[in-house]
């Protein structure tokens, strides 16, 4: 369907149809330092989280490692049931 239904003149939206036209902002050269040291990567050292994440992801890997070297010979045995005196 293209057609689009006859609409009378006095029905107006109360919002625009198009945004208006903005008036150009000077740039300000301090703002825009500001956002380029922030943007900038701290070459400070780890944090606190990247040590935890990575001490979780060796540990992990190891558990993963030594199960699979060495995985369970013995089967357990299953319980013996009581009996009644």
């Amino acid at each position: 369907m293209t057609h689009t239904p006859p609409v009378p003149p006095a029905n107006t939206s109360p919002y625009p149809v198009q945004e208006p036209p903005h008036a150009p902002s000077p740039a300000t050269p301090p703002q825009k330092k500001a956002a380029e040291e922030w943007a900038e990567p701290k070459t400070r050292g780890w944090s606190l989280g990247r040590i935890v994440g990575a001490a979780a992801g060796v540990g992990a890997i190891a558990i993963g490692v030594a199960a699979v070297l060495f995985p369970r010979e013995d089967t357990p045995e299953p319980k013996k049931k009581k009996r009644k005196s």
